[in-house]
């Protein structure tokens, strides 16, 4: 990856977050429930977020080319049928 390492890998996220400090100045802790919250909003907002806002945030930014934001979308949407049915559905965001 082009301008630093992804920051969903775990070990990055992880590490990132070691380097700064909670609102009160201590270290954080339990980085692994953090991590997992982490994730499980990415992977919501990507699911509810249609394709073309995804691509046009990833220009904003600057980072240029075609980001496949359909297929991105897409594989968010089915890993939340596939893994989070009732909290996808219930929400209003993945009609069956």
């Amino acid at each position: 990856m082009s301008g630093g390492p992804a920051f969903t890998d775990r070990a990055v996220f992880e590490r990132m977050l070691g380097e700064i400090r909670t609102a009160d100045g201590n270290a954080y802790q339990d980085l692994g429930t953090i991590y997992g919250d982490m994730s499980r909003l990415v992977v919501a907002w990507l699911a509810v977020t249609p394709p073309e806002e995804i691509i046009r945030l990833y220009n904003e930014l600057g980072w240029g080319g075609n980001a496949n934001g359909r297929g991105i979308h897409e594989a968010a949407r089915h890993w939340m049928r596939r893994y989070h049915p009732s909290r996808a559905e219930a929400a209003g965001y993945l009609p069956g």
